[in-house]
């Protein structure tokens, strides 16, 4: 059975030459040669976003407006003005809009392999990446509500912390799984396309994010450990968040003139691939 077997891509019967590659063990580019000599190219995450690309818009909207309640969240300024309360709320709102781009995220990915809203894919990379992204915006969801209420201390770690840490994780995993699909190996240098910078910006959000679940965790003393860590991993990795969402909605109103030679789902398979897209690194 091929590599790219159970992946959404239609590769004719008669083509050659087909070559499919990605960070194993998933695929995320399949090349091949049809009979009259053009060369094409399916690639996941771009032709994912390009199909269905009111879908990717609309996701960076929501993204981009969790990642703003985030933001203003941690800045001192903020919190006088609104008080304590307000900021509890800003949070769990800013977790709602997260995990309704997260939804469509993962709706995407399962659209694209012929599902509705609910689907299992488990040798696709965005599968993975916007399922377990999904899952962590679920403990945030928990870690934020419960932040809006008088949590007793000895409850703080079980049921506003943990539920922070765990979703921080599951944002890395995500993060790197995504990173890994858009450039179609675990680690790559591509500075000059549109789908690195995003990936890239979340990773590093993803990051930021870890440090501030770090500083959040409450000591017996019911301090936490390091409150810059805390507010400024909060406020940088909602900054990446925010840079990324934006990248994504102009990802999503891209000019479809602008695809030409570019990734985009076929009736024959896939896209006419330039020579220089031939490697998996792209």
């Amino acid at each position: 059975m091929p590599r790219h077997a159970h992946l959404p891509v239609h590769v004719p019967a008669d083509a050659t030459d087909v070559v499919a590659t990605g960070p194993r063990p998933f695929v995320t580019t399949v090349t091949y040669v049809l009979p009259d000599g053009r060369r094409r190219q399916w690639r996941a995450r771009q032709d994912r976003r390009a199909t269905h690309r009111g879908l990717t818009w609309r996701i960076g909207l929501l993204f981009g407006i969790g990642s703003v309640c985030f933001v203003l969240g941690p800045i001192p300024a903020y919190g006088q003005a609104v008080g304590g309360q307000a900021v509890a709320v800003t949070f769990f709102v800013g977790s709602l809009f997260f995990t309704s781009g997260a939804l469509l995220s993962y709706a995407q990915v399962v659209r694209d392999a012929g599902h509705r809203w609910v689907g299992w894919e488990p040798r696709h990379a965005g599968f993975w990446a916007t399922l377990i992204q999904l899952v962590g915006t679920v403990y945030f969801n928990v870690s934020t509500f419960a932040a809006m209420f008088d949590v007793p201390d000895n409850l703080v770690d079980r049921v506003v912390w943990r539920p922070d840490a765990l979703g921080s994780i599951c944002f890395l995993v995500a993060s790197a799984i995504a990173f890994a699909e858009a450039g179609h190996r675990w680690w790559s240098w591509r500075p000059g396309e549109r789908d690195w910078h995003i990936t890239a910006l979340n990773m590093w959000g993803s990051v930021f994010f870890g440090f501030s679940a770090v500083g959040a965790y409450v000591q017996p003393t019911g301090d936490l450990t390091n409150v810059q860590w805390s507010n400024g991993g909060t406020l940088l990795g909602a900054a990446c968040f925010l840079a990324a969402s934006l990248l994504t909605m102009g990802e999503g109103r891209q000019d479809q003139s602008t695809e030409a030679g570019q990734a985009t789902r076929r009736t024959a398979g896939g896209s006419q691939a330039p020579d220089s897209a031939a490697g998996p690194g792209r």
